[in-house]
């Protein structure tokens, strides 16, 4: 109960602000017992859709969800302790847009004159550094 009202805030938090949004569930490294069928993989992502849910619930559009992942213990709090209860946790990163949309949406448009070689450089890296699927392209 604590978590959810913790998580309604930062969701209040978050919906005046314009970034998509990636859901992260995480674990600590101990095991489950010999032969579990529910692992920290599972806990981790059931982690990232309760805070997807509740985020939700707090009037985040679902379009802003841009992911929502289970880690599991591969990206601890605390590395030098993987056992540690502090890498039991969620994140909500608010995602940076990407230099492409920030170039379509007129971010550079007071600082760059138009037909300059600053707007043909930038023009270049928007088409040289493309977002694709989990992966940056690079040149």
């Amino acid at each position: 109960d604590y978590t959810r009202k913790l998580m309604i805030k930062v969701g209040d938090v978050i919906l005046k602000m314009p970034n998509e949004i990636s859901v992260r569930g995480h674990t600590d490294s101990v095991p489950y017992g010999r032969g579990a069928k529910y692992t920290n993989w599972e806990l981790s992502a059931d982690r990232a859709n309760s805070t997807r849910r509740i985020l939700l619930g707090s009037n985040i559009p679902e379009s802003r969800l841009s992911n929502v992942m289970g880690k599991a213990d591969r990206e601890p709090l605390v590395p030098e302790n993987p056992k540690d209860a502090k890498n039991r946790r969620m994140s909500i990163i608010l995602l940076n847009e990407t230099i492409e949309q920030a170039f379509d949406r007129g971010a550079f448009a007071e600082k760059v004159k138009q037909g300059s070689q600053l707007e043909t450089d930038l023009k270049k890296q928007v088409d040289t550094f493309k977002k694709s699927q989990g992966a940056v392209q690079f040149p």
